[in-house]
């Protein structure tokens, strides 16, 4: 595991800012982590944060996009 993944799996111990339909939305040094909550396919997944995003008023529009497997969690981590 490298320190990125150490950063996000510290920052997923904590407290989320939200949670939609099928991610649950965290804080971390890196920027925003929509952490999957389900097994769909990622194609579906990626088509539908950006919408799920903007239902919890985050606007992640101008963000980087960036997909992670760590460990078993599937995750998007949006940063700048």
């Amino acid at each position: 595991m490298n320190s990125t993944h150490g950063f996000l799996l510290d920052s997923l111990k904590e407290e989320p800012i939200g949670e939609t339909i099928h991610f649950v939305w965290y804080i971390t040094d890196i920027g925003i982590a929509a952490l999957f909550k389900g097994n769909e396919i990622f194609k579906n997944y990626s088509l539908i944060v950006g919408k799920e995003a903007k239902d919890i008023n985050l606007d992640i529009s101008k963000e980087e996009k960036e997909y992670c497997e760590i460990e078993d969690k599937k995750l998007f981590i949006f940063y700048s």
